[in-house]
């Protein structure tokens, strides 16, 4: 034991057990919690009976028993789950995310927040930023290592002072010799450059929106100035001299001709003006901080995020609605963004307040094949 926790210092564990371990989908007990949590959701989408309501309890008693029981294995490496342990609780997704960043306390052992860290890092819920933060303070250097990397994933505009702090002032390195402060810096330099890059679109975008404001205000006053000049030449043509309009006889108009008179004069009955449906736009309201994704599922791409607070609109949602594509409302804060073309992307629910009304059903696009690693 004493020669394989050495083995453990002198390596990264994320790396090292990354390669060995089956992914937890190819797992019996990834197979297992899977069913777990597709039963406990069905469960919660059926009408509320007492049966019903006590196995969806022992379920939850079930999965949070379960969870404690894999951070338990995060840090013991004679554990027989220990390896396939971070997997497990990336694919339990946000119901582990609370129970991990208390595994990021300084009383913890360090494999246990180090690993613990690296999940939150993969599973990439809004929620883990602040005790990722704190755990930059951590008196092991991998585990301030490990949250460095994280944040990367997680972390928001609160994060730049602290990583500041760290690629400034932290000089320890992990026990496989990485630098912390360097790899807060590479960190930091990566959010910089990203916020950069939305700036600049944000301008280029302002100065083109002005450059074809002020083209129209130029053709509608050329219009403007036209049609004036026109209408100063209406009723000023100069008549020959001698022309004078023959004089003719007046008409006695009939009663036929008055008839036909008072129809072509006669006002048309007006019709009835085209309806269009209105559009419903169905908003509501970001609980907690996290990412948006550019397909439903925790392993898609990351395209932005949204901050506690913003307002969005409800787009569309899956066919077991865990997933909502949105879009952001009008009031929102300065670093939240979706980098899209149609500037919308899928939330997770737990994120999110209960839409009030019914939102669309999309089937979102299959995800492209995940390559196997050749051995």
């Amino acid at each position: 034991m004493e020669d394989q926790d050495k083995r453990i210092e002198k390596q990264p564990i994320g790396d090292g057990h990354a390669q060995s371990a089956p992914p937890a989908e190819e797992t019996q007990v990834g197979q297992a919690m899977q069913s777990l949590t597709r039963s406990t959701r069905q469960l919660s989408g059926l009408s509320p009976t007492p049966a019903k309501r006590a196995v969806a309890q022992a379920a939850n008693a079930a999965l949070r028993e379960r969870i404690v029981t894999l951070i338990a294995a995060l840090g013991d490496p004679g554990n027989p789950l220990h390896h396939q342990a971070e997997d497990d609780l990336v694919s339990i997704g946000a119901p582990a995310v609370p129970a991990l960043n208390d595994a990021l306390n300084p009383n913890r052992p360090w494999l246990t927040a180090y690993r613990a860290a690296e999940a939150l890092g993969q599973i990439g819920d809004g929620r883990a930023a602040g005790p990722l933060l704190d755990a930059l303070r951590h008196p092991n250097s991998n585990v301030r290592w490990s949250a460095v990397r994280a944040l990367a994933v997680v972390g928001d505009a609160r994060a730049l002072l602290d990583l500041r702090r760290v690629a400034r002032e932290d000089q320890g390195k992990t026990s496989w010799g990485e630098s912390v402060g360097g790899a807060a810096q590479s960190v930091l330099d990566q959010m910089q450059s990203h916020n950069m890059l939305l700036r600049g679109a944000d301008l280029i975008k302002t100065a083109v929106a002005c450059v074809l404001m002020l083209v129209s205000l130029i053709l509608a006053w050329s219009v403007i100035n036209s049609l004036r000049a026109e209408l100063r030449q209406v009723g000023h043509e100069l008549v020959e001299a001698g022309v004078v309009a023959p004089l003719t006889a007046p008409t006695i108009p009939t009663v036929e001709s008055a008839q036909a008179l008072a129809q072509e004069t006669q006002a048309p009955e007006p019709s009835a003006a085209p309806t269009t449906a209105p559009t419903i736009v169905i908003s509501g309201t970001v609980l907690t901080t996290g990412n948006v994704r550019v397909q439903p599922t925790r392993n898609g791409e990351r395209i932005g995020g949204v901050s506690e607070g913003d307002e969005i609109i409800f787009l569309a949602t899956t066919p077991d609605h865990n997933w909502y594509r949105v879009r952001l409302g009008d009031r929102h804060a300065a670093d939240s963004r979706i980098d899209s073309r149609d500037e919308s992307g899928w939330v997770n629910k737990s994120l999110l307040s209960e839409p009030q009304g019914k939102v669309p059903i999309e089937q979102p696009p299959p995800e492209p094949p995940t390559p196997t690693p050749t051995p």
